[in-house]
C-alpha cells in the first residue's frame, strides 16, 4: 500500500465518522452532515496531508468540527 493510498482510505474513514456523528449529535441526514462537513474548515485540514489530522481519530476531529460548527472557527475555542 502506497502512502498516499494509506492517506486516503484514513481520510474516508475518518470522514465516514464524522459525518455519523453529525447525524447522530445534531440530527443532521445524511446530507446535510456531508455538507456540513465537506464546506468546513475541519475537512479543508484533513484533506492536507501535512497536518496528519488524518491519522487521528474520528472523536478527536469531531472536538474541532463541534468547536467550529458552534464557534464559527476552526480550532479549540479557548
Amino acid at each position: 500500500m502506497t502512502k498516499e493510498t494509506e492517506i486516503s482510505y484514513l481520510k474516508e474513514f475518518v470522514t465516514k465518522n464524522l459525518v455519523s456523528l453529525l447525524m447522530d449529535h445534531y440530527g443532521y441526514s445524511i446530507e446535510t452532515a456531508f455538507d456540513v462537513l465537506y464546506t468546513s474548515e475541519t475537512f479543508q485540514k484533513l484533506s492536507d496531508p501535512a497536518t496528519g489530522l488524518y491519522f487521528q481519530s474520528p472523536k478527536y476531529v469531531f472536538t474541532y468540527l463541534k468547536d467550529e460548527i458552534e464557534n464559527g472557527k476552526f480550532g479549540r475555542g479557548e
